[in-house]
């Protein structure tokens, strides 16, 4: 392997036999392997890359892709079908929550315990043992066995010894995703400085702002085959357009009263896209949400409409009745529509879920509810940067420098 290569994948295959019960297992041993009782699972199927001393490279792709068992290969923790890996330098692996700690040693005793499995020596530990009780913060809980610890707990003193024992190699499977944010801010911010010294990156997150954030390359898994791979942002963009025309399917409206039902939810103010089948909405550039309902016989309670708009994970951005402005939707029989305006639109670039729902006056009886009712998307503007703006709303705001 090359000096300049850190780690070098070649038609890396990994399959599991799966058996029905424990007693299939014990079958095939008697009969020698004559017989088959299993199925075969294949988890990583034949992957090549390589990835050079000092590059950043996400792994992305669905659950099941094989993005842990690919890293769980890298790392040796697993043994592959065929194929090899090679690995050129000290790798150090945030993988599976609290893995390679002993739940009965304390914290003080699994950091040195980690420094005797990465063969460094106990004088040097003592050293980094400084740094690393300072950024894990667990305070007096480092002398506590680790099986009382939480799972944030766990992550803070797992990350902060996988990232001070002077790695060439730091791979980090989505373990994040349990700290809190102040500390992701500060293991991100870490990360960084590592990646700034020329520590090698192999990233696994859900989270495509850390992935353009610290990555300049980027491998889509998909069924257990490299899909994907290349530019960080263009292979970042393409998994969440794709993703995202997986999920463009709504909703059945449900009607709770007879008398009741939603007929339609559209988008006005955008251009329809055929492909994927929603409303692209351009940013900044307010829209309407027209909700369409019927009565065949009067709301005796008064009759007022909500509306919900979420992130496409499902996360609430914004909500609201008619009653929130003070007024009730018409409640006679026929066919009524509701306008909900937005101006000024400032929801960042994504896409975005519709809920609406019915209730009477006092908010004790639903009449119907429709979840999700349509999808939209606020396309970006050419100058847009995602890795410039966070969230899902940009607050009217006045940016100015104050000279003291």
């Amino acid at each position: 392997m090359c000096s300049d290569v850190a780690i070098s994948v070649k038609n890396l295959t990994k399959t599991y036999r799966i058996f029905g019960n424990p007693g299939d297992r014990i079958k095939q041993v008697l009969t020698f392997g004559r017989m088959r009782f299993h199925r075969e699972f294949t988890a990583v199927r034949d992957v090549s890359f390589e990835i050079k001393a000092g590059e950043t490279v996400g792994i992305i792709g669905r659950n099941g892709s094989g993005k842990s068992t690919m890293l769980q290969l890298i790392c040796g923790i697993l043994k592959s079908s065929s194929g090899t890996v090679d690995v050129n330098g000290r790798i150090s692996a945030l993988l599976e929550l609290g893995a390679g700690f002993n739940p009965e040693f304390t914290g003080r005793e699994n950091v040195f315990f980690q420094g005797a499995v990465m063969n460094i020596a106990k004088e040097e530990m003592e050293r980094r043992f400084v740094e690393i009780e300072a950024f894990a913060d667990i305070g007096e809980f480092i002398d506590q066995p680790v099986r009382t610890y939480s799972s944030g707990m766990f992550v803070r003193l797992a990350f902060a010894v996988a990232t001070h024992v002077e790695p060439d190699i730091l791979v980090v499977d989505e373990a994040l995703a349990v700290g809190d944010l102040a500390f992701q801010i500060k293991c991100i911010n870490h990360m960084q400085r590592l990646v700034d010294s020329g520590v090698a990156l192999l990233l696994v997150s859900h989270n495509m702002y850390h992935v353009r954030r610290l990555c300049r390359r980027c491998i889509y898994l998909h069924n257990g085959t490299v899909y994907r791979d290349g530019n960080a942002d263009d292979v970042a963009n393409a998994y969440e357009s794709e993703l995202l025309q997986s999920i463009s399917a709504v909703g059945q409206p449900n009607s709770q009263h007879s008398d009741f039902k939603f007929c339609s939810v559209e988008i006005e103010g955008g251009s329809h896209q055929s492909e994927p089948a929603w409303q692209s909405v351009a940013m900044s550039s307010p829209f309407a949400v027209d909700i369409t309902y019927q009565l065949t016989a009067p709301a005796k309670s008064g009759l007022q409409i909500g509306v919900v708009i979420k992130t496409s994970n499902g996360t609430n951005v914004f909500g609201m009745t008619t009653q929130f402005d003070r007024i009730f939707a018409p409640d006679t029989p026929g066919s009524h529509v509701v306008r909900v305006t937005f101006e000024p639109n400032i929801l960042l670039p994504g896409i975005y879920g519709i809920s609406v729902s019915a209730f009477d006056a006092a908010y004790k009886d639903q009449l119907g509810f429709w979840d999700p009712a349509t999808h939209f998307e606020i396309a970006p503007s050419s100058s847009f940067n995602k890795l410039h703006a966070i969230g899902n709303v940009s607050l009217p705001h006045r940016l100015e420098f104050l000279n003291k």
